[in-house]
């Protein structure tokens, strides 16, 4: 299969921004010089690899612009880049007043619609001329100990929300690993499925069945597993965070409405018909994600036998790949009610209002560092992660509960430093 070489101006952030200060002619040996490297080396993984770590990481811009590769953001956005929300090597602690980088607002109801007016999302920011979907206020209140994270939309763009939306803050999760996931077989997933809790555990691990081309398939990714794969996961983001369209998702104005003819209207990357972001710029972006290395497995600690012990492993299990290699993420990327303090209100794909997928347990310290565990980021550690959960995981918060004071704090130290 012919492989499409992107220009090489990619293995820099854009040529444009050597052109003050450089001569037309360096330019020309420069960019000579990296086709030269992308023709030599094109079957060599780590470019590929390379290459997608710089679009991802790229900042786009509003459109029209002399850099026709770059332009596209919008006209509604939350964020400018991939990295701005998924930041993979954070540097900044965030104390306990901050909010998670990468947090976004979702928009949905009990039964699967989106708002509306706002889609389904708040997008927070637009491009000259555009008038933010909102601003909203945020803030945390106290639970019975626990950190409560509260919304107010103000400052809405365009008229009020309808009286059925609900907001749900989601912040953006690790990625290292998540390619992992993508590999494990559909069969190992549905082994651990119970939907009837048929062994009287009182875990009920649910199916997230989607839709695709027609056919049922597994959802995986996002905290609903409303995506059956990364590109589509991929493409969701940058649709709703970024308002740049792909092969995947063709709207150039990202998640506007009708009603909001402004952002429908405004300018667009999009030319012919093309997404904004191209196909080889995209499956770059995808093949990067998609190699990101898992965290590596911890070592041997007293917190493990506990965490099996308590119940833990219930829904955080083992996965294995078709060669039997195991996938340590501690997620068996099933559906499971979490409880009505944990429920949010929206039903999304597969899962209910009350329904999460088992979060990955793996880059545990890095989620830590960026704000706080769960969906919103409201747990400041793990043990207060583990008294937000109710439903089919009450029986194992009971149980860690019990623990003496030493063995809870093993347990808690092995998940912290997963």
């Amino acid at each position: 299969m012919r492989r499409v070489i992107p220009s090489p101006k990619f293995l820099f952030a854009s040529l444009d921004e050597f052109r003050p200060s450089l001569k037309g002619r360096v330019v020309t040996v420069l960019a000579s010089a990296a086709l030269a490297i992308t023709t030599a080396a094109i079957a060599a993984p780590s470019l590929d690899v390379a290459m997608g770590k710089r679009l991802f990481e790229r900042n786009w811009i509003s459109a029209p612009s002399s850099t026709k590769s770059d332009d596209g953001l919008g006209p509604l956005y939350d964020a400018t880049s991939c990295a701005s929300c998924h930041a993979l090597n954070p540097k900044a602690t965030s104390d306990q007043e901050s909010l998670p980088p990468g947090l976004v607002l979702r928009l949905g109801n009990g039964r699967g619609e989106t708002d509306a007016v706002y889609g389904a999302q708040l997008q927070t920011r637009g491009v000259a001329g555009q008038v933010p979907e909102a601003s909203p206020e945020i803030g945390w209140s106290d639970k019975d100990g626990l950190r409560v994270l509260s919304v107010k939309p103000a400052k809405l763009g365009y008229g009020p929300l309808h009286r059925d939306t609900r907001i749900s803050p989601r912040r953006a999760p690790p990625l290292n690993g998540i390619g992992l996931l993508s590999r494990v077989p559909d069969s190992e997933i549905l082994k651990n499925a119970d939907s009837e809790d048929a062994n009287h555990d009182g875990v009920a691990g649910h199916v997230p069945w989607i839709m695709k081309d027609g056919k049922r398939t597994l959802g995986r990714f996002g905290w609903k597993a409303a995506s059956p794969d990364l590109p589509s996961q991929i493409a969701a983001a940058f649709s709703r965070d970024i308002g740049l369209s792909t092969k995947l998702r063709s709207d150039a104005w990202g998640d506007c409405t009708v009603a909001e003819r402004a952002c429908r209207a405004g300018p667009h990357g999009a030319e012919s018909g093309q997404p904004e972001v191209p196909d080889a710029l995209f499956d770059l972006i995808a093949g990067y994600v998609a190699s990101l290395p898992a965290p590596q497995p911890p070592k041997a600690a007293p917190g493990e036998k506990l965490f099996a012990a308590t119940g833990c492993e219930a829904c955080h299990k083992t996965l294995h790949l078709a060669d039997g290699t195991p996938v340590r993420a501690y997620t068996d990327l099933l559906l499971h009610d979490m409880g009505a303090d944990l429920g949010d209100a929206i039903e999304e794909g597969p899962g209910e209002p009350w329904f999460w997928r088992t979060a990955p347990l793996w880059d545990v310290a890095t989620s830590l560092r960026l704000g706080g565990l769960l969906h919103d980021g409201r747990a400041r550690d793990v043990a207060e992660a583990i008294e937000w959960h109710e439903g089919e995981a009450l029986s194992a918060r009971g149980r860690f509960r019990a623990l003496p004071a030493s063995d809870r704090a093993a347990l808690v130290a092995f998940v912290s430093g997963l």
